[in-house]
This record gives structure tokens, C-alpha cells and sequence, in this order.
């Protein structure tokens, strides 16, 4: 075995005092992960919210339904589209929060799931009878003449 003579460095320590509390270096890691987050998250809302054309006015019966497909950049997405009382239109994602099947019926007020009879408000999109337990997600729809369109 050999014994190594490295030399010794002159560096001489000293004490140095940074005022920084755990409670400062926290905040100042959240300020920094904000910033970089609402950057991150303007520009994914930009991307993420386009607007497209799903119908017409005239092609959703008052208390009825129609379902859109809209080519989106990540694939199809299925729409309901209803009109819960004259001149009132909603939007929402026509897959079943149950177990994803395609929610094609309406009873009454409600849009109904073939596969297991859950049923959804058509003016809310929230849960009217199981087996599912979470509502229809909703989007943004807006009128423009007699042509709707949703932001997704």
C-alpha cells in the first residue's frame, strides 16, 4: 500500500452569516416554481383552449341532444350538445365518468349512459343516477348566429 502526500491547500475558512430563515428559502423556491409554472401553464392554455365549430342551432331539438365529433390535434373528441330549454345550449364530453362508453340517450332532462342507465343533468352535466359519481365535463360553448362552437 502507498501512501499518497497530497498537499495541502492554504485555504483558510471562515464563517460566513447569509440570513436565510427556512421560511425565506421556501418562499423564494415557490416564487421561483411559480414563475416558472404560470409561464409553463399561460402557454399550455393558449395551446389547449382553440375554439371549434361543433353545430348548428337548429340541429339540437329543445330538451334533446346531438353529438359532435371534432378533430382535435390529439385526436377525436365526442361532444354533447343540448338544449335544455329553448335558446339555452350546453357542451359536454360524451364519454360516461362511469366507465368511459359513449352516453347516446336522453330521458326527460336527463342524458343517459346505454351501458349501465347512469344518467346526467343536460343542463349541468351532474350525476342524476348511478353508477357513476362524477359529472359530465363541461365546455365553454358560445353562439355566434345560429352556428355553436366550444373551447377545448
Amino acid at each position: 500500500m502507498s501512501e499518497h502526500n497530497c498537499a495541502k491547500p492554504n485555504i483558510e475558512v471562515t464563517e460566513s452569516k447569509i440570513d436565510l430563515s427556512r421560511r425565506k428559502f421556501l418562499s423564494a423556491i415557490g416564487i421561483a416554481a411559480a414563475t416558472v409554472g404560470l409561464t409553463g401553464l399561460a402557454s399550455s392554455a393558449e395551446a389547449a383552449t382553440k375554439k371549434y365549430k361543433v353545430c348548428s342551432t337548429k340541429d339540437v331539438k329543445v330538451r334533446g341532444a346531438t353529438i359532435a365529433q371534432i378533430k382535435t390535434s390529439s385526436g377525436s373528441l365526442f361532444v354533447l350538445i343540448t338544449q335544455p330549454k329553448a335558446g339555452v345550449y350546453r357542451a359536454f364530453n360524451a364519454a360516461c365518468t362511469h366507465e368511459g362508453q359513449m352516453v347516446t340517450g336522453v330521458e326527460g332532462s336527463n342524458l343517459v349512459c346505454p351501458a349501465h342507465r347512469a344518467a346526467f343533468s343536460m343542463d349541468t352535466g351532474k350525476v342524476s343516477r348511478g353508477p357513476a359519481q362524477m359529472p359530465l365535463r363541461k365546455y365553454t360553448l358560445t353562439k355566434t348566429g345560429t352556428t355553436l362552437y366550444i373551447n377545448a
